[in-house]
C-alpha cells in the first residue's frame, strides 16, 4: 500500500517538474523573440540574486520559508528539550503503575542545496535527521530512544512580483526513516511470549514520506521591515500510522535594523508563527502551533547567520498528552 502511495506522489512530484519546465522554456523563447537585448538571464547567472525587495534584506526563517528565488546552501545545527514530558511507570501487562515527568533531549541537523535555473524556477535537494534521549531512566525506558535521518526534494516557481511583493509555489517531497529502541516493549514482548525469538527485536522503524503544495508570499512596505507568509496543503503520515492530509499556515514579521535611520546595526529580529494540523517530523501529534524567535546578522551580502529558537506545545494523538519543546538551532545561508 505505501509503495503504491509513493509512486504516485513520485509521479505527481514528476509531472509538476516537466509542466514548470516546458513552460519555463515557452517563455523563455518568447521573451528573446520579443526582446533580444533582454538580459535578465545573463545577469542572474552572474550576479547573485538576494532575498531582496523594495530595499529591504529578508531574513530567513526556517519556521516559515520564504517565497525567493535563489540559489544558496545552507547548514542548520540544534539542540532543544521537550519538557515535562509524563513518563508511565507500567508493569508488563501494561498496568499503570505511576507517572514521572521527565524530560527529552534533542539533536538536530539539516543541510540544503538550492539552485535557481534562472529568475523564476529554482529545485532543492536536502539531508537531515534528529536524535531524541531521555533524561532519566523512566524517560528512557518509556519513551526510548529514537533518531530520523530525512532526504528532501522539491521546487520553487515565482508566480507575480512587483517592487514590494512576490508569490510562489513550492512543491516539497520528503522521505523519512525513523527508528525507535524501546526498552519496555522488548521485554513485554519477550514476557509475553515466554522466550526470545528471531521476531524479538528492541528496534521499531518505518519509513514515512508526505508532499506539500504550497504557496509562498512576501511583503516589504519599507526598507527596513517585512512579511513573509505560507499557506499550502499535504499528505502525509506519522510513526506506523495511515495516510492522512495536512494543512500547514504560518508568517513571520522581520526587522532589520541596519535601515532604521536611528539606528543603523546590522542585526536583525524575526517572530514567526506556524500551524499544522498534524506533525511533519513522523510524531503521531495533531494541532500544532510553532513560535519562533530570532536574531541574525544582516551586515554581509553573501550569507545569512543567526541563532533562532522555537517554542511548540504538542499533543499527542493516541494519549492526549501535552509537552512542551524548545528548541535552539544555529542557521547559516550562504548564497552563490
Amino acid at each position: 500500500m505505501k509503495t503504491s502511495i509513493q509512486i504516485r506522489y513520485l509521479i505527481l512530484y514528476l509531472s509538476f517538474l516537466c509542466f514548470i519546465l516546458l513552460n519555463g522554456n515557452l517563455v523563455a523563447q518568447t521573451e528573446e523573440k520579443d526582446n533580444v537585448n533582454n538580459s535578465d538571464t545573463t545577469y542572474f547567472m552572474t550576479k547573485k540574486l538576494l532575498p531582496i525587495l523594495n530595499n529591504f534584506r529578508f531574513i530567513p526563517s526556517e519556521v516559515v520559508y520564504d517565497p525567493f528565488i535563489t540559489t544558496f546552501i545552507k547548514l542548520n545545527v540544534g539542540t532543544g528539550l521537550a519538557l515535562d514530558l509524563n513518563s508511565y511507570v507500567k508493569d508488563l501487562q501494561g498496568n499503570i503503575r505511576d507517572t514521572v515527568s521527565g524530560d527529552l533531549s534533542y539533536i538536530t541537523a539539516d543541510l540544503q542545496f538550492q539552485y535557481a535555473i534562472n529568475n523564476w524556477l529554482a529545485f532543492y535537494i536536502g539531508f537531515g535527521g534528529y536524535g531524541r534521549l531521555g533524561t532519566n531512566t523512566y524517560t528512557i525506558l518509556t519513551s526510548g530512544v529514537s533518531y530520523t535521518t530525512a532526504f528532501a526534494l522539491g521546487g520553487k516557481a515565482k508566480i507575480w512580483q512587483n517592487d514590494k511583493m512576490m508569490l510562489s509555489t513550492t512543491l516539497d517531497f520528503k522521505f523519512q526513516d525513523v527508528y525507535l529502541y524501546s526498552i519496555y516493549d522488548f521485554v513485554k514482548e519477550v514476557y509475553e511470549e515466554g522466550e526470545i525469538d528471531s521476531t524479538s527485536s528492541l528496534l521499531s522503524e518505518d519509513q514515512i514520506n508526505y508532499t506539500f503544495l504550497n504557496l509562498n508570499y512576501a511583503w516589504a512596505p519599507a526598507d527596513w521591515w517585512g512579511i513573509t507568509a505560507v499557506a499550502g496543503f499535504g499528505i502525509g503520515e506519522a510513526f506506523q500510522t495511515a495516510v492522512r492530509g495536512n494543512f500547514r499556515g504560518g508568517a513571520t514579521v522581520s526587522v532589520d535594523f541596519n535601515n532604521v535611520k536611528a539606528i543603523e546595526f546590522p542585526i536583525g529580529i524575526l517572530g514567526s508563527i506556524r500551524y499544522n494540523s498534524y506533525g511533519e517530523a513522523g510524531s503521531d501529534i495533531k494541532n500544532i502551533f510553532t513560535y519562533g524567535f530570532k536574531i541574525a546578522y544582516t551586515g554581509h551580502k553573501d550569507f545569512d547567520i543567526g541563532i533562532e529558537n522555537t517554542y511548540q506545545s504538542l499533543n499527542y494523538e493516541l494519549s492526549e498528552d501535552k509537552v512542551n519543546t524548545i528548541l535552539s538551532s544555529f542557521c547559516l545561508r550562504y548564497y552563490f
